[in-house]
């Protein structure tokens, strides 16, 4: 995609206001079917400019939609976040209904991808992380977009920003359909919407997968239009053949998310923390296997085995015969149901990049990185071969300087003047090392460094994800704060332990990573002091009461899987630690009954607890599951 300057400012004509609130108006960003959106500039000492958006009279002076735009617009300033435009204010008055939004510089999606190109994969990806980040805030307000499309995705300079959400839409003539008047645009809009049932944030998971499509493509996925053939399509039709192949092209994993979001069934759809979890892992390299640590175990046989879904079949609308399809259908629908294969298989690898466990970033045009500089100085042994002994005379070698002294990370405070104000990626030197030390003292596997590398920004993002902050990856003030709010360290750490009964003799086993690999079931077995039993408990910043639980050995989180969540028998594995709820645990009441001190460990999505499935005691093995908390023994821990 080539670069895309913002559009040009369009003057204002005899007709437009020149004052509207307390923005003086300067020039005409846009205009719609709902009214026209005008850069203004705040004449009171404020905020500076905004994007102000007045409302059509035919719209304005309708008193059930005053009531409406008044009640969504107290929705609409709850939203916060580095990937909205946040609402500076509104105004009902007798002439005039307006809202005033942050002006974001830059092109439109639909703009950038018209006059520069479709997106490459990985650009795609960060896009995909920036927009499944705007999702959730817009969600946590208790709103749904309705009309997220190209046209309402700004490309600023520091990401993706998405605009005209919530009461925006709410009757824009442009995307009302004349028949029908469902709100959103007929070519990004999700099933639900099309059928005219309710909308949720599945919704717009949908719409965001329709967007990044045509972001790659250049194509909306369902095709173009406003009327009801296009919705048909979205409602009962597989995407086009084409998006889909320059899509799989492109990136398997791309296409596997994106058939994933597109599911016609709103349930079926990934949540926005997913998606932005598979985004984010995306953007750095799977971690080479061989560096996980190896054990002798016999393995067991593999029961399972990965089945690509069956290729989607579009659904039939009611009274509607199917019609004749094409001949090239099933094998682009074969083509990706094995990129969702491969996406699944895959998975393991991809996300164990993420967070905890970062594997440095290598050069996308092959070439070897650059080793990042240490704190200490120390520099990794030569493989180049031994240079071939020379027949001339040797000569005294010349002494090498003393190399510098070490440099104590420890020492350096990020908070004060010495260091940035906002510490943000490719800065380099002491403050970077301080930060890097911080990190890992929150169980982030960042090595010590003096360089704010892709590695680092990942870190921070889970950081700050956890501690429930905007994951911009550039770290403030609060950011800060947070990083300084608990000694560094883990809590406890070591062999994570349940007492069973062995034969009538209580024996200590002991939690297990299975075959260390991540997104692995846990279990219990034997202690053998191995890597594959070495835990962490690590505070969850901002949350005193909650922790993360790190595999010592690859640093992945234990995690409550969320699709079972609230079921007795969930499934509890290691997966890459993002920062999300389904890896955050508490500590029970202290209700041992051998003594040892041991404690309950309670998910804090469906306040399960770890259990040791009972039914297999003393085996090796042994499942370790979610379970509603009984206070029996074999749901009592105790860090060894």
């Amino acid at each position: 995609m080539k670069a895309v300057e913002s559009p040009p400012l369009v003057p204002l004509r005899d007709g437009d206001p020149r004052q509207v609130g307390p923005y003086a108006m300067m020039s005409v960003l846009g205009s719609g079917g709902m009214g026209r959106v005008y850069l203004g500039r705040d004449t009171t000492g404020g905020r500076g400019l905004a994007a102000v958006k007045v409302i059509r009279p035919e719209y304005a002076d309708d008193p059930q939609f005053r009531k409406r735009f008044e009640r969504e617009a107290h929705a609409l300033a709850r939203v916060q976040g580095p990937y909205t435009a946040q609402l500076l204010g509104t105004g009902i008055d007798a002439e005039l209904v307006w809202m005033a939004t942050e002006y974001i510089a830059g092109p439109s999606l639909s703009t950038a991808v018209d006059e520069g190109g479709p997106m490459d994969a990985a650009t795609a990806w960060r896009l995909i992380a920036d927009l499944a980040q705007a999702v959730q805030a817009i969600a946590r307000a208790g709103i749904v977009h309705r009309d997220l499309k190209p046209s309402n995705v700004i490309l600023a300079p520091t990401g993706a920003r998405v605009i005209d959400f919530g009461v925006v839409q709410a009757a824009d003539a442009s995307s009302i359909t004349t028949t029908g008047h469902f709100v959103g645009t007929a070519s990004f809009m999700s099933p639900e919407q099309a059928r005219g049932r309710q909308v949720t944030t599945a919704s717009d998971i949908f719409s965001l997968a329709s967007t990044v499509a045509f972001a790659l493509s250049g194509s909306a996925p369902f095709g173009d239009g406003t009327g009801i053939d296009v919705m048909h399509r979205v409602a009962y039709e597989p995407p086009r053949d084409d998006v889909l192949s320059r899509v799989i092209s492109l990136d398997p994993g791309l296409a596997a998310l994106i058939v994933a979001c597109l599911d016609k069934e709103p349930e079926g759809r990934p949540t926005p923390e997913s998606v932005f979890a598979t985004a984010i892992a995306h953007q750095l390299p799977s971690p080479d296997p061989r560096s996980a640590p190896g054990r002798s175990r016999p393995r067991p046989r593999a029961h399972a085995r990965v089945t690509p879904p069956p290729a989607a079949v579009p659904a039939t609308a009611p009274g509607s015969r199917r019609g004749r399809k094409s001949s090239k259908r099933p094998v682009v629908l074969a083509c990706v149901a094995a990129a969702v294969a491969l996406a699944v298989v895959g998975g393991t690898a991809a996300l164990a990049g993420l967070g905890r466990g970062v594997a440095p970033a290598s050069s996308a045009s092959g070439t070897a990185p650059v080793p990042d500089e240490t704190v200490s100085g120390s520099t990794a042994p030569s493989t180049s071969p031994e240079p071939t002994p020379s027949l001339s005379p040797s000569t005294a070698p010349t002494p090498s300087p003393s190399p510098p002294p070490a440099l104590d990370a420890s020492s350096v405070d990020i908070r004060t003047s010495a260091c940035p104000a906002k510490i943000t990626s490719g800065t380099t030197g002491p403050c970077v090392a301080a930060l890097r030390l911080l990190l890992s003292g929150w169980g982030l596997n960042v090595p010590a460094g003096q360089r704010f590398d892709l590695q680092t920004l990942i870190a921070v993002r889970v950081f700050q994800t956890e501690a429930g902050l905007p994951a911009t990856g550039a770290v403030d003030a609060r950011t800060k704060t947070l990083l300084y709010s608990a000694d560094r360290g883990p809590v406890q750490a070591g062999p994570f332990t349940v007492t069973e009964s062995v034969n009538a003799v209580d024996v200590a086993r002991c939690l297990d990573s299975g075959f260390g690999s991540v997104g692995t079931l846990v279990q219990v077995w034997n202690c053998d002091s191995s890597d594959h039993q070495q835990w962490a408990l690590y505070r969850v910043p901002g949350h005193d009461s909650q922790y993360t639980v790190v595999h010592r050995a690859d640093h992945a989180c234990l995690t409550a899987d969320a699709a079972t969540a609230g079921q007795n028998g969930q499934k509890i594995n290691t997966r890459t630690c993002n920062g999300l709820g389904a890896q955050r645990w508490t500590l029970g009441a202290t209700i041992d009954p051998f003594g040892h001190g041991g404690r309950t460990l309670v998910s804090v999505p469906d306040g399960f607890c770890l259990d040791a499935d009972a039914q297999l005691d003393g085996k090796n093995g042994q499942t370790a599951q979610g379970w509603a908390c009984a206070g029996s023994s074999n749901q009592v821990w105790t860090w060894r």
